[in-house]
C-alpha cells in the first residue's frame, strides 16, 4: 500500500494543476495606439488609459474599440473617477487637474498644483489624494477644490502610484526609487518594499489585488507582485525588453507603466510605455488563493466588493471563522437601511454574494455612495461601494 502513496500524490498534484488558470501575457490592444500611462475602468466595463507623450485621454471597450474621450492636456498621467462618473485628469507637466463630465464638458478642478501625478479618491469621501512627483507631496483636495496638505518631504522621492488595500491602508509608490510606503497611523510612512529600477525610472504605478500589491518595474521591463508582509518577487518579465506575449515566465515588456486588475481580479491590464500598448495577464489566481478557498477562514474578514464602483450588480466576498447569528445589511449615506442581504446563521468559510442595487422591496436604487456592514456575534465591519446608474 505505501508503494501507492507517491502515486496518488502525484496524480493529486496534476490535477491540482490542472485546474489552476495559465498565467499568460498577450497584447490586448497595440502596439502604437498612443496609451502609455494611467489606466481605470468605468463602470460600465470600459478602461481608459492617457498618453503622457501625447495630449489625450483614451476610451478602449471590453473588444478593444479605442477612441478619444478627451484631448487638449498637456501630459495627461494620473486618472480617477468620483461616484458620479466625472473623470478627473491630472496634468502632469500643465500643472493642472481637470474634470471631464460625462457629455465631454472638461473644466479644470481647483487652482493650479505643482506637478501632479497618481489621483485616487479616498475609500470614504469625495475627496480626492493627489500625489506631486516634483515637490515629492500628497495633497488632499475636497469637492469644491480646496487644496490640503497630508504628506510631504522624505521618504516621498518623485511619489506617482496610490492604492488602498481590503483594510483600507493607503500605499505611495516612487517613481524614482522605487520604494513602496504605507500610511499608518499618525501618517507615518513605512517602507515595505524596494523595486529595482534605471536612470529611466523605478514604479510607474501599483494596483491592490487579491492580497498583493502589484507594481510596474518601468525600468527593469518587469511586473513585480509584493505581499502586504513585504515579500517582493517578480511576477512576470524576463527582465529584457521588448514586446512578446507567452507564460509570464518568458513575456517580455519594454516599459510597463500604468496597471490596473480586471473588476474580477482574475487579470491585470498593463500600459507599456516603450510599445503604446496595452497588455493583459490572465490567470491571476495562484495556488495560494485556492487554498484560501478550501480551508476554514482564521478570522472573520469583509471583503471590498467588486467591481466598485458597479453596475448594475457587484460582489461582496466575506469569510467567517466559524458559524454565528448574522447579518449583511446596505446603507446609505445618512445611516437609513435599504437592504437586507442576509440575516440568520451564517455557515464558517468563504462567502460570496450578488447584489443588485436593489433595496428590500425590489426597487432600484439611485447611484451614490452605500455602505455595506457585516455583523456576526462581536464582529463587526463596514466598507463603502458606489453605484452608478
Amino acid at each position: 500500500m505505501k508503494s501507492l502513496f507517491p502515486i496518488c500524490i502525484f496524480i493529486i498534484s496534476l490535477l491540482f494543476a490542472a485546474y489552476l488558470p495559465a498565467q499568460t501575457v498577450s497584447t490586448f490592444i497595440g502596439p502604437n495606439i498612443s496609451i502609455d500611462d494611467d489606466l481605470i475602468w468605468d463602470a460600465e466595463g470600459n478602461l481608459y488609459g492617457s498618453n503622457y507623450d501625447g495630449s489625450a485621454v483614451f476610451k478602449v471597450t471590453p473588444s478593444g474599440e479605442r477612441s478619444v474621450y478627451m484631448g487638449g492636456f498637456n501630459t495627461p498621467n494620473g486618472l480617477a473617477f468620483d461616484t458620479q462618473g466625472i473623470l478627473y485628469v491630472a496634468d502632469n507637466v500643465g500643472d493642472r487637474i481637470y474634470k471631464v463630465t460625462t457629455d465631454s464638458v472638461k473644466t479644470q478642478f481647483g487652482n493650479p498644483i505643482d506637478s501632479p501625478s497618481g489621483l485616487h479618491f479616498d475609500r470614504f469621501s469625495d475627496t480626492l489624494l493627489v500625489t506631486q512627483y516634483g515637490p515629492n507631496r500628497v495633497v488632499k483636495i475636497s469637492p469644491d477644490g480646496v487644496v490640503t496638505p497630508f504628506l510631504s518631504g522624505a521618504p516621498l522621492n518623485g511619489p506617482v502610484g496610490l492604492a488602498y488595500d481590503d483594510d483600507d491602508n493607503l500605499y505611495i509608490a516612487n517613481f524614482n526609487d522605487g520604494k513602496i510606503l504605507r500610511v499608518d497611523p499618525g501618517n507615518q510612512l513605512t517602507e515595505i518594499a524596494d523595486v529595482p529600477g534605471t536612470s529611466f525610472g523605478s514604479i510607474g504605478f501599483i494596483e491592490y489585488s487579491a492580497g498583493y500589491i502589484y507594481a510596474t518595474g518601468i525600468g527593469v521591463h518587469r511586473i513585480y507582485r509584493i505581499s502586504l508582509a513585504g515579500e517582493m518577487t517578480v511576477f512576470a518579465g524576463t527582465g529584457a525588453s521588448g514586446l512578446l506575449n507567452g507564460p509570464i515566465a518568458d513575456a517580455r515588456f519594454a516599459n510597463p507603466n500604468g496597471i490596473v486588475a480586471s473588476p474580477d481580479g482574475s487579470k491585470l491590464y498593463i500600459s507599456d510605455y516603450g510599445t503604446k500598448s496595452i497588455r493583459e495577464i490572465s490567470g491571476i489566481m495562484t495556488s495560494i488563493d485556492l487554498e484560501t478557498e478550501s480551508r476554514i477562514p482564521a478570522q472573520f474578514h469583509l471583503e471590498q466588493n467588486y467591481p466598485n464602483p458597479f453596475n448594475p450588480e457587484t460582489t461582496i466576498r466575506f469569510q467567517m471563522a466559524t458559524a454565528k447569528e448574522g447579518s449583511l445589511k446596505v446603507f446609505d449615506m445618512n445611516g437609513r437601511l435599504v437592504a437586507n442581504l442576509l440575516n440568520g446563521t451564517i455557515s464558517a468559510g468563504t462567502h460570496s454574494l450578488r447584489w443588485d442595487g436593489k433595496n428590500t422591496d425590489g426597487a432600484q436604487l439611485a447611484s451614490g455612495i452605500y455602505f455595506y456592514k457585516l455583523s456576526a456575534g462581536e464582529f463587526s465591519q463596514v466598507r463603502k461601494m458606489i453605484l452608478m446608474r
